[in-house]
């Protein structure tokens, strides 16, 4: 462990951590926010949907780009070109205007994360590869935390505006960390020989063994994982409107839930290493969908805090497993691109939670919404269980 862990993978997780920082200052009180100023909460979930086709896109381009010209500059364009985008927000009301801020913060902002996990998918050991997941996952919700416990103080204390003030800021620090932290890597990598690229025992994934159907029904996993995700976005104006708390409740119940998942993120993730990756995504997409339920007819503070510390260990259980399960079948050259794709399926699961959430909301009620997503993990643990195997990898001298 102590060979992979240098100076160039701390900038990495750094600027991960900053981005997200960036983001959790605002997602716990965007739907207030908008709530606030007029927008209907069918019109909210179209938003946010806009948001994240624009993170299917730049999470894919990312990644791609990482392999083909290098990682600094997805990792600049994600953290430079956040901080003006978020600062728009404040300067209009109109709503064509904010869907257009949603797609370019969508694409911007998800240009860090394909890169971030490949690279973590070409540096860590096979073997530990759950683990290393884990290890970046449990940085990246304890950034979760502190932007959510931030985001509610900062919004009932100085107001709206002042939470897209600080996410531009902490935004800027990333690109800061860009540009004095990868100052020896280049902003276009050089090409090298095939020799050089090959894969080595130990560090890296090897040749895809068994074709593309394990990648397209990982892919469909993560969709439905992430519809459920999705869901969760209501959870504000769950908790607000229906159970009665305020916007520093909202932000203590996301500060809760990232500190369980952080705490649970690494032993989970060691475990999934030993016991099998395929088991620890099954459990993880069936105590999600417990959690869901839970949230479903909640109707008190304390319930609301139970569904979402429960629907956190399942998110530690599914989310590092799945991501070192996926890389362990993808060659090193693809490792930004194929996890970059994994992350955009991500994306259209959060789009297709986001919009079905929204409608479902206004038409059936806030308990529809939380169910539709208990049944997405279902559907997902079913086809985990059916159609997801742990292949035993061919030995370097096996492989063409």
């Amino acid at each position: 462990m102590k060979k992979i862990v240098n100076s160039e993978l701390v900038t990495v997780i750094a600027i991960m951590f900053t981005g997200v920082l960036s983001i959790s200052v605002l997602q716990p009180v965007l739907p207030l926010y908008l709530t606030s100023i007029g927008i209907a909460p069918a019109v909210l979930g179209l938003m946010f949907s806009v948001a994240m086709i624009g993170m299917v896109i730049g999470e894919s381009s990312g990644g791609w780009i990482a392999d083909r010209v290098g990682l600094k500059l997805p990792l600049g364009v994600g953290t430079f070109l956040c901080a003006p985008v978020v600062f728009s927000f404040i300067l209009t009301r109109n709503i064509p205007a904010i869907f257009l801020i949603f797609f370019i913060w969508g694409i911007v902002r998800a240009a860090i994360f394909g890169p971030g996990r490949g690279y973590i998918g070409n540096t860590a050991p096979l073997s530990k590869k759950a683990t290393f997941m884990a290890i970046l996952a449990t940085t990246l919700a304890v950034s979760r935390s502190l932007g959510a416990l931030m985001s509610g103080f900062v919004a009932d204390t100085w107001g709206y505006d002042w939470n897209f003030f600080i996410s531009s800021g902490i935004a800027l620090l990333g690109g800061v960390a860009v540009v004095r932290g990868l100052r020896r890597i280049p902003l276009v990598k050089p090409r090298l020989p095939a020799a050089l690229t090959a894969p080595t025992a130990g560090s890296v994934s090897p040749k895809l063994t068994y074709g593309y159907r394990p990648f397209a029904f990982q892919c469909t996993v993560a969709a439905l994982n992430f519809l459920g995700i999705g869901t969760m976005t209501f959870l504000p104006l769950l908790a607000t409107q229906v159970v009665g708390v305020r916007a520093t409740e909202v932000g203590i119940l996301f500060t809760i839930g990232g500190l369980v998942n952080a705490v649970s993120l690494i032993p989970l993730g060691r475990l999934a290493d030993r016991k099998g990756k395929r088991v620890l995504m099954i459990l993880g997409l069936l105590v999600s969908a417990v959690s869901l339920a839970g949230l479903a007819f909640a109707k008190s503070f304390p319930w609301l805090i139970i569904s979402v510390i429960t629907h956190s260990l399942g998110v530690a259980m599914f989310s590092p497993a799945a991501v070192a399960l996926l890389s362990d079948i993808v060659p090193t050259q693809w490792q930004s691109t194929a996890i970059g794709i994994y992350g955009g399926c991500e994306d259209i699961g959060i789009i297709a939670g986001l919009a079905l959430g929204g409608l479902v909301w206004s038409a059936w009620g806030p308990p529809s919404t939380f169910l539709i997503g208990t049944i997405a993990y279902g559907v997902g643990a079913t086809i985990c269980f059916g159609f997801i195997r742990e292949k035993r990898l061919k030995k370097p001298s096996q492989m063409s």
